[in-house]
Formats: structure tokens, sequence, C-alpha cells
């Protein structure tokens, strides 16, 4: 089934699939909504035209001596192909970037490893406990773990795992959002540790919220099964169907007065978190799954208040927010922004609201109209 989809989707960037072939990719972007990132990551980098501003072999040739500067010797190997690329049409060109990328980023995946494996060289430094990616406001990206495993990264979100990810247990914890794709493997689980869930799978796809700040954590799972345990409560296991969302309400604290009343004491005590089991959200105008679409470019919001919104877009765009009274803040909105800028977004909220804005660098000021 994967080689058709590419197959299509081959087709569909070279403006030759028929309309069949595109009913069909449809269907398939239907019932494996997780496809969408990947499509659209393609589908950039074939509309991109980036210059070739030198030879390939010149480029590679410098890359060969700095790596031996390096002391690193790679040795060609045995019945060795050369492939050239024509230069008469476009999609050649963007070929020959495409393999020059992968060459460049292979070799440094070689060095990288060369440098932080202990065994590879006596000079070698130790490998760090942790291995970190993150993404800063703004951006999203999408990475492969040692296992396979594929994991995307919203904005402003961190991934870490330890060096001895893969042994026995497949563990990470995620601050911010992500989506995974789990590669099955019964014999060594693969264990997500957010804010206040841990989440244990063996092979599936679901989507992991859990922002600093954000009132929920969120697990929604798109396919295959996952057991969630609420933190402070081990005992209890939430198991999960496709289409089905599990969200876990931050912890409350709760201030009683400490009898008799005639004393100024207070008790301070932790109300357990709320937690509801409900089904993903399809949004059927934008044919997506509303907890995924972030990986379609699209940020889609419903009957949200401007504090909450304003999260969003800090993220989104990599600016601040900062509310000049509280009457703004209660405003709510419901919409769905598919690329447009900060002012295009602030503009069509305008629309809907009283309020000014002015953007002062990376801070957007929001104030009421007089």
């Amino acid at each position: 089934m994967q080689d058709r989809i590419w197959e299509i989707i081959a087709k569909k960037l070279a403006g030759e699939a028929s309309v069949h072939e595109l009913e069909e990719l449809e269907n398939t972007l239907r019932q494996h909504p997780e496809l969408h990132y990947s499509l659209q990551t393609i589908s950039d980098l074939w509309f991109h035209s980036l210059p070739v501003t030198e030879d390939a072999s010149q480029a590679f040739e410098r890359h060969l001596d700095r790596m031996k500067a390096q002391g690193i010797e790679m040795e060609p190997a045995d019945n060795q192909e050369v492939v050239e690329f024509e230069e008469a049409t476009g999609r050649f060109k963007w070929l020959k970037w495409m393999a020059m990328t992968l060459v460049v980023f292979v070799a440094g995946w070689y060095f990288f490893m060369k440098e932080t494996n202990p065994g590879s060289s006596k000079s070698a430094p130790t490998l760090a406990l942790n291995s970190e990616v993150s993404t800063k406001n703004g951006s999203r990206s999408k990475i492969m773990l040692p296992d396979g495993t594929q994991v995307w990264l919203n904005a402003g979100s961190k991934l870490t795992y330890g060096k001895e990810f893969g042994n026995s247990l497949r563990e990470v914890t995620l601050t911010g959002e992500a989506y995974f794709d789990v590669v099955k493997d019964s014999s060594r689980p693969f264990l997500i540790h957010a804010r206040n869930v841990d989440i244990r799978v063996l092979g599936t796809a679901f989507n992991v919220k859990s922002y600093p700040g954000d009132k929920t954590t969120e697990t929604s799972l798109i396919r295959g099964s996952v057991e969630v345990s609420i933190k402070n409560r081990p005992k209890e296991k939430i198991i999960l169907k496709p289409n089905e969302k599990l969200v876990v309400a931050e912890e409350e604290k709760a201030v009683k007065p400490v009898f008799p009343a005639t004393t100024s004491r207070q008790r301070i005590t932790t109300i357990p978190p709320r937690v509801v089991v409900e089904e993903v959200h399809y949004d059927e105008k934008e044919s997506v799954i509303v907890e995924t679409s972030w990986m379609e470019n699209k940020l889609i919001f419903r009957d949200e208040s401007f504090t909450e919104l304003a999260s969003k877009l800090e993220r989104w765009y990599g600016v601040r927010f900062v509310f000049r009274d509280s009457s703004s803040q209660s405003l709510r909105f419901t919409g769905t922004f598919k690329g447009e800028s900060l002012q295009m977004a602030l503009k069509a909220l305008k629309i809907t609201a009283n309020f000014n804005y002015t953007i002062e660098k990376d801070t957007v000021i929001i104030s009421p109209i007089k």
C-alpha cells in the first residue's frame, strides 16, 4: 500500500495523476491522517527552488577534506557506481540538490557518531547522558529515533531520551506537543513521560499535547492502542481505542480554613485531576482531525477565549501577547488559520471582535477600543 501511495504522490507532484488517482489519495489520507505531514513536507521540497551555485563534485571533495582533517577516512566501496544527473530540466536539478543534501547528511551523521562513540577514537568525548531535540516557537520539525519511530514536534516542544534508549525499554520525556508513529516491538515497550501522564505503547500512532501552563494534557489516539497512567494515581490505567482522546486536567489546590474558625491558619489540599475520555474532533469543513491539524500547518480553534488562543498564537508565530485589559481576554473566537501571516491573522480576528493591537518587535499588545 505504501508503494502505491508514494506512486500517486509522485504523479500528483509531477501533474500526471488522474482524477481517480487523486480520489484514491484523498481517501487514503482520510484513513491515515498521519500521512498528511509527510505529503506536505515533500510538496514543500518539490516546489522549493534552490539555485545550484557550484558543482556537486567540488562541494563533495571539500567535504571529504574537512572530514580528513578531523581524522576520518572514507574508503570508496567496491564496484562503486557514479551516477551523473542531467541538468536539462528543473526536476533533475532538484534531484541533484536532494542527492547533495543526502550525502552531506549521511557524512555528517557518520562524523557525529564517530565523535560521540567512545570506542571510535581515543580522544573522542564521552557520550552525553541524554539526547534532546527541541523546537522554538514558530517552528516545527520531524525526527527519527534510533528504533525507527518517527516523531513530529510542534512549536515550543522538547523531546528527551537517554543513551539506554532501545536496550530493553524505549523511554522518552515530552514537554509540549508531538505526534508519534511508533515502530511495533512487543519485546521493547515504548514509554512516554508527559506532565501528568505516562503513556505505554507497543506500536501505534497518536498525538500528545502537554505544554507547561496549559490546563490539560491530551492524548489523542489515531491508530492502534495505548495505555495511559495518571501520575499520582498509578493504579488507574486507561486503555484508549482509535479516535479516542484522553483529557487530564491539571491538579488544583484548594485552601480550607483550619478549625476552630477563630484561628487564621489555613490548610491546602490537592484536588485530584479530572479525567475525561472523549472522541477526537473531525472538522468536516477542513477535512482534518483537529487534534493533529497542526501537522498540516492548520491552526483550528473553536469557541476559545482570547487568552487560550493567544497561547496558541504565541507558539504558532513565535511572539508574545500582552493584554492591557481583562475584557479583551474574555473575547471568544472560532476559526482556522492556514498559512496566514501574523498581521493577517490579527486583522481577521479584529473583524469579529472589538479590540486594537500593536506589534512591537516580537510582542503583540492587545488593548480595548476607546
